[in-house]
């Protein structure tokens, strides 16, 4: 078993940490032991779609040509004339598809890739991610989901290595666009309270991951295993351990 935790080059990022808060354990399969074990015919299917929309979404705003064999059916050509209507190229504005930020300090290391940060006149910033599940999005859950808080913090922290001559951004804000939904879309607005709140919130979440004892720790069934990848294997191993103590 590998500690990523002890190797330089690791980055947390917001499913390797958000998995941490669901459960250490299944942090530990996945990111010590390299497990997935998912056959979900389902989940594989809606992930190929948004992989799909995405790839779209990144083309069109690359300015690369988008027709033909990437949108030969009805469904994605709706859903991609609605984002040009949404989002219509303009002239004023810069666009960063697919664009990755990384950090590393010696309390956080991080990175996230944006689906899409535009940069607009006078500093002012949108990131917007594109979410293509058909479940509907709450005005409280995006508020006080990690994703919200890890884009937020790393473009403020890095917008310099961004946007080339920026010295100062302002007006930061983050957009979930549901392609399912594209009228009920939210924005969260960003500010140096939230910003303050958020560099405290992960420098004690990466610092209590960093700092946990797995091999100490005792397996205490929660919610999420009802869900998860491992539950048969997790709670097997389990029941054999506690069988044996009765030997």
């Amino acid at each position: 078993m590998r500690d990523v935790r002890k190797d330089k080059n690791f980055l947390y990022t917001q499913s390797s940490i958000g998995t941490f808060m669901q459960c250490p354990l299944k942090f530990r399969y996945r990111y010590f032991d390299g497990l997935y074990g998912s056959d979900d015919d389902s989940l594989k299917e809606s992930f190929e779609k948004g992989s799909r929309f995405h790839l779209i979404a990144e083309r069109y705003f690359k300015g690369i040509d988008i027709e033909g064999e990437y949108i030969q059916d009805e469904e994605f050509q709706k859903k991609f004339q609605k984002l040009k209507e949404v989002y219509p190229i303009e002239g004023n504005c810069r666009y960063f598809s697919e664009y990755e930020i990384r950090v590393k300090t010696q309390k956080i290391r991080l990175m996230a890739r944006y689906d899409l940060i535009i940069l607009k006149t006078n500093g002012r910033v949108q990131i917007v991610d594109f979410k293509t599940n058909r479940k509907r999005l709450s005005k409280e859950s995006i508020e006080e989901s990690l994703q919200t808080k890890i884009y937020l913090y790393l473009l403020k922290e890095n917008f310099k290595t961004v946007f080339e001559n920026i010295r100062k951004i302002k007006n930061i804000e983050m957009i979930y666009y549901q392609t399912e939904y594209p009228e009920e879309n939210f924005v969260v607005k960003y500010d140096d309270d939230l910003h303050e709140k958020n560099v405290t919130f992960l420098m004690e979440t990466i610092g209590n991951t960093e700092e946990f004892d797995f091999e100490g720790y005792k397996k205490e069934e929660v919610n999420h295993c009802k869900i998860c990848e491992f539950k048969n294997f997790c709670w097997k191993n389990k029941k054999s351990v506690d069988d044996s103590l009765y030997l």
